[in-house]
């Protein structure tokens, strides 16, 4: 990665974590936002990087590191993982980044939602009442940014690229 590409994944990866810091709600939350972009610009590895360090700084400056950090962090590696592979072959069209946050939500959410209720020795049943709600929120969050935030953040990663002269050799 370019020094220039470094810089606008420092300063997505700030912006993804400050916009969740100053969220108000809950489940609305812009990893799944931020990902896709990074993911479709520098591909697969990045997404997961992206998506892993976004959830641990959260969890870090919000002072809840715990074991749901690492399943959780490592769920969201994964999407980042799957968004650069699903983004490989496709446009980056709103309906695209719609669909993937689609995907991607329930899978994160069904998986996190067994794994945080076995770890707080919760029924299936118990589970699965709470997590509706949770889900049905983190859904709408998901697609709003990746409506609104996904194609913007991509637009901006593409037109702040430094174009190289081309250099010609001058006829004799």
């Amino acid at each position: 990665m370019k020094v220039l590409d470094s810089l606008k994944f420092a300063c997505g990866l700030a912006l993804c974590i400050l916009m969740r810091l100053f969220t108000i709600a809950p489940n609305v939350e812009p990893i799944m936002g931020f990902t896709m972009p990074f993911a479709k610009k520098y591909g697969k590895y990045a997404g997961l990087v992206f998506a892993l360090l976004a959830l641990v700084a959260i969890d870090f400056f919000t002072g809840r590191i715990g074991l749901w950090t690492l399943y959780t962090g490592m769920a969201y590696a994964a999407i980042g993982f799957a968004a650069g592979w699903f983004f490989t072959e496709r446009k980056a069209s709103r309906k695209n980044f719609l669909l993937f946050s689609i995907a991607g939500t329930l899978l994160f959410d069904i998986t996190t939602a067994l794994l945080f209720g076995w770890q707080f020795k919760q029924s299936l049943a118990v589970t699965l009442m709470g997590q509706v709600p949770f889900t049905v929120s983190h859904l709408l969050g998901n697609a709003a940014f990746a409506l609104l935030a996904s194609p913007a953040l991509l637009w901006a990663l593409e037109k702040t690229e430094v174009k190289q002269p081309a250099f010609h050799s001058a006829p004799n």
